[in-house]
């Protein structure tokens, strides 16, 4: 199996979350009027079957864009908590463009606490 692109150490892991707390948390914090979720957990089942699930569906299928996004605003929680969504991409034009009208995937588990940040 080939390494993937992109792969980063346990350490750079805890600088880029270090370098969220110092630079966006006190303002997403202020944006959700609480502590805010920083992390989405999901199971390598539903990933699996996700990509699975979007290669079945789209045929150009070349990969997984990342998102964040505030969840649904209820009376509880007027201003939400942020979530992290996925949607498949293509190639267009050179580019990797969102597939349009595809579907995606969030709902992940929050963190625990919803704040704390890696590892968690």
């Amino acid at each position: 199996m080939t390494k993937p692109t992109g792969i980063i150490t346990a350490k750079e892991a805890v600088e880029l979350s270090d370098a969220w707390t110092k630079l966006r948390q006190d303002a997403n914090n202020t944006a959700a009027g609480q502590e805010d979720n920083r992390s989405s957990w999901f199971s390598i089942d539903d990933m699996e079957a996700f990509i699975k699930m979007i290669k079945e569906e789209n045929p150009f299928v070349n990969g997984v864009r990342c998102y964040l996004g505030v969840n649904q605003i209820s009376k509880i929680n007027p201003n939400g908590l942020t979530t992290v969504l996925m949607v498949p991409t293509e190639s267009k034009g050179g580019k990797n463009q969102d597939i349009i009208d595809a579907n995606g995937m969030d709902r992940g588990d929050a963190g625990m606490p919803p704040g704390q940040g890696y590892p968690n």
